[in-house]
């Protein structure tokens, strides 16, 4: 649908940027902070560590008066669990405590809202050797008690909480859940189980944040993208929906209605994936759904469908980070319509506005963007420049479908470009690029730090100055 005439963004829209903690803190192992399941991961040669990412933990004061320059209405960042409690539970790290007030406290000196996610892929590593991490119903209670300590302690300041970063792809992706081995269906069995578990836990974390009188907005951040079918042919637009089902709406239906689907149920039992339900959970998850979601979305995908043969039978994936083919399900393939990144993530902006209102047609909920960005091999150059024309087409474009969705009706409470610096990308080290800010180093060589503004620094500068009205 076009529009003679665009809705403009909200004077209140919250335009902003992200990061990780695990991704841009660094100290690693200062401060009092216990091991997460990222610190314990075996190392990569081929790339960096985290151990220092972006010295975000040393540099706040400088880091947040960037922010402030660029003139953030928001900085979506998430708090190291194993800085506040380094052992996922018992005793506080009061060093965690006050780092994260310091940042709090910068943020809200410059005007600039905090938005708060509670757990970012680094799951405490002595919850995994206690009793198994998320695969236990004793992680319940540990993350509650988790983040009930921080709306208790950041709540007079933190109005946006966001519970839990890519839920689905911490099911799918066994280090983040603590395990070991090459046993993929069991992994994916386990992954299944620790999300049921990870729902249950979101939900009573909503619960507690009511029983405290929490104001402001609480929900998860979900990865979630359109699914288009490869061509017209009914089996093709059969595998998109199914491929839709299993990649993002059977979790917004577990944290919105509290329900497996019987389509995904019956998925999960011809499986043996079901998990071990408990009398109560699927009420609670219905009694305490989010207020708000935050949406991660970089690309789309184009899918058809895959029948299941002798050869490669029903519960055949192909081995892939992510669901990529499943037998009887779906196989991804190369949408010829859409461009590139580097890294092959294909470039869909009009994905972007289908998203959101896919999500606001099946779940009414206020939205922000919490992620989006493009990743990119960023050149310094001779007088500290940066030329990222690349990053200012690919934001321009999605931003202008995310007033086209507000214009379909979505409500939309702001939009956090991925990220705000540079940060260390889990698979590809300081060689992908996603900031506004350029981070003077390389994987293995620290050089001088030095935060640098790109091109599409001032850019969005003038962007969030005109409240979207200069794309």
């Amino acid at each position: 649908m076009e529009y003679k005439a665009y809705t403009s963004f909200d004077p209140d829209f919250l335009w902003g940027a992200s990061t990780a903690s695990f991704q841009v803190e660094g100290a690693a192992e200062e401060g009092g902070k216990g091991l997460s399941v990222i610190d314990v991961m075996p190392k990569n040669p081929a790339i960096t560590d985290f151990s220092v990412a972006a010295d975000h933990y040393h540099r706040i004061e400088e880091d947040v008066a960037l922010m402030a320059e660029l003139g953030l209405k928001v900085y979506r960042f998430s708090i190291a669990w194993t800085r506040i409690f380094p052992d996922g539970n018992g005793e506080v790290n009061e060093e965690g405590v006050a780092f994260y007030n310091r940042l709090i406290n910068a943020l809200i000196k410059h005007h600039i809202e905090p938005l708060v996610t509670i757990y970012h892929f680094d799951y405490p590593q002595s919850l995994v050797e206690q009793y198994g991490g998320w695969i236990s119903r004793e992680s319940i209670e540990d993350y509650r008690s988790y983040a009930a300590f921080l709306f208790k302690t950041y709540g007079d300041r933190v109005k946006y909480w966001l519970t839990i970063n890519e839920q689905d792809h911490v099911v799918r992706i066994p280090s983040r859940l603590g395990l070991t081995g090459d046993d993929h269906y069991e992994q994916l069995r386990l992954g299944y189980q620790a999300n049921h578990h990870m729902c249950v836990a979101t939900a009573l974390t909503i619960k507690t944040f009511h029983e405290l009188g929490m104001k402001g907005k609480i929900g998860p951040a979900v990865s979630y993208s359109m699914v288009h079918p490869a061509s017209s042919h009914p089996d093709d637009v059969l595998a998109s929906k199914d491929a839709m089902l299993i990649k993002h709406n059977y979790l917004m239906d577990l944290h919105c209605y509290g329900e497996y689907s019987y389509s995904f149920q019956s998925y999960l039992e011809e499986r043996d994936f079901m998990p071990a339900i408990e009398d109560g959970d699927l009420e609670l998850m219905k009694q305490y759904p989010p207020t708000m979601l935050g949406v991660n979305y970089y690309f789309s995908e184009a899918v058809r469908a895959f029948p299941a043969t002798e050869e490669f039978p029903i519960g055949y994936q192909k081995k892939s980070l992510l669901p990529e083919a499943e037998a009887g399900v779906f196989e991804v393939v190369k949408n010829e319509n859409l461009a590139a990144t580097d890294w092959g993530w294909e470039i869909d902006p009009v994905g972007l506005r289908l998203t959101l209102r896919e999500l606001h047609e099946r779940y009414k909920l206020p939205m922000i963007i919490t992620e989006n960005g493009i990743g990119a091999y960023d050149k310094l150059e001779e007088g500290d420049i940066v030329r990222d024309d690349y990053r200012i087409s690919y934001l321009r474009e999605h931003i202008k479908q995310v007033k086209l969705a507000i214009n379909d009706g979505v409500t939309m409470l702001g939009y956090c470009a991925w990220s705000f610096m540079d940060v260390v990308s889990g698979r590809n080290g300081m060689e992908k690029r996603y900031g506004f800010v350029y981070i003077n180093r390389a994987d293995f060589d620290l050089k001088d730090m030095r935060r640098i503004k790109k091109d599409s620094f001032h850019w969005y500068q003038k962007v969030i100055a005109s409240n979207g009205e200069d794309l």
